[in-house]
């Protein structure tokens, strides 16, 4: 049985209504699960259609996974391409079927529809292999995989220059569904008074009801996300490996707590069983920017890996501020991002005004 994939909106009332019930009956499930399964109560249908599975969430079809995973391994198939097949309505296993429906056209269109033929009976295999082994691994963890169409699938993300084909999830993706968001990101090594303007930031932005979106590590990261679940905020954890691997390691009782936190979601674009390293480091900074309307940069030398995700948020045209430089070494980065005009130049204070965090807060959050 093949299920029609549903893009609609939910006026506010339905949306409450839907949550009290999730809340009552099976807190677990997100909101398209819960749809899926009152429909079927209605509609008196078998709960064992295609993506339904109650205890792990938004699950694809292995064979539309497969098939996902198939066009990945075409150089040049990234992430823009994968919207633009969606938007043009056509399936993946459709085109790894018929490459001369892929909606490209000229050099480009030929050098990906000879990636696809090129694509041996050996690779596809591999793949529909790997797509079931993922699968098998989010129920075992109680994960969701998401993937363009799904109601889950965070709507920025998708707009941005960073619509990763797969998301892997644990927690709530309901989380991110907030009107705004913001990055807090900064050295593993946050020292005061940047530590404690960090947490009263994080703090802010959730009484604001924004949510904040951070990369998990030591310092500025951590203290970003329990800054805003400390007031009853929401969080968002972006991992630069797979949801079966702690990292960073010595960040293992965090990692339990927030697993264990319904304001608090893990998200990745690498499969499970995938280690962390450099290069993946830097592309979880992307997805974070691709996740937010604005950056705060907490503290940073210039050549910090926490100025990649300034780097990636000038390329995506948004706002960055930085917490005022004390003129050490380890501020460096704030001061570059003080002095540039093309992402705002904004400075905050480092001693906790939060009136002046509010007033850049709402500033971001009309960048809808």
């Amino acid at each position: 049985m093949t299920t029609q994939r549903i893009d609609t909106r939910l006026d506010e009332a339905i949306v409450r209504a839907l949550d009290d019930w999730r809340a009552g009956r099976m807190p677990r499930l997100s909101r398209s699960e819960a749809i899926r399964l009152l429909l079927e109560e209605r509609l008196g249908g078998d709960r064992a259609t295609e993506g339904w599975d109650a205890e792990c969430g938004v699950l694809p079809d292995a064979a539309r996974l497969g098939a996902l995973y198939a066009l990945e391994r075409v150089s040049g198939f990234g992430p823009v391409k994968f919207r633009t097949l969606h938007e043009a309505g056509i399936e993946p296993s459709a085109v790894l079927a018929r490459p001369e429906i892929l909606p490209f056209k000229g050099r480009t269109g030929d050098k990906l529809r000879r990636g696809i033929e090129a694509l041996s009976a050996t690779d596809l295999a591999a793949v529909r292999a790997r797509a079931e082994d993922q699968m098998a691994r989010a129920r075992a963890i109680g994960a969701s995989i998401l993937t363009h169409g799904d109601l889950e699938y965070p709507k920025r993300v998708y707009a941005s220059n960073n619509p990763v084909p797969v998301l892997y999830v644990r927690g709530d993706p309901s989380a991110w569904e907030s009107e705004s968001a913001v990055a807090v990101v900064g050295s593993r090594n946050t020292r005061e008074p940047y530590a404690s303007a960090a947490r009263a930031f994080a703090a802010v932005a959730a009484q604001q009801r924004v949510l904040v979106v951070s990369g998990f590590a030591m310092g500025a990261d951590s203290i970003g996300h329990q800054g805003a679940l400390a007031p009853g905020g929401k969080t968002v954890c972006v991992m630069p490996c797979g949801l079966d691997n702690v990292f960073p390691p010595e960040n293992r009782v965090l990692w339990q707590k927030l697993l264990a936190e319904k304001n608090a979601v893990f998200v990745t674009e690498f499969s499970f069983g995938q280690r962390a390293s450099s290069l993946l480091l830097r592309k979880r900074n992307k997805l974070i920017v691709a996740f937010v309307q604005g950056v705060v940069v907490v503290q940073s030398e210039v050549d910090g890996g926490a100025m990649n995700a300034y780097r990636f948020a000038r390329e995506q045209r948004k706002p960055v501020a930085a917490f005022v430089n004390d003129g050490s070494r380890d501020t460096t980065g704030n001061a570059a991002i003080g002095n540039d005009a093309r992402t705002g130049g904004f400075v905050l204070s480092s001693t906790g005004e939060e009136s002046e965090y509010e007033a850049w807060l709402q500033k971001v959050s009309c960048r809808i």
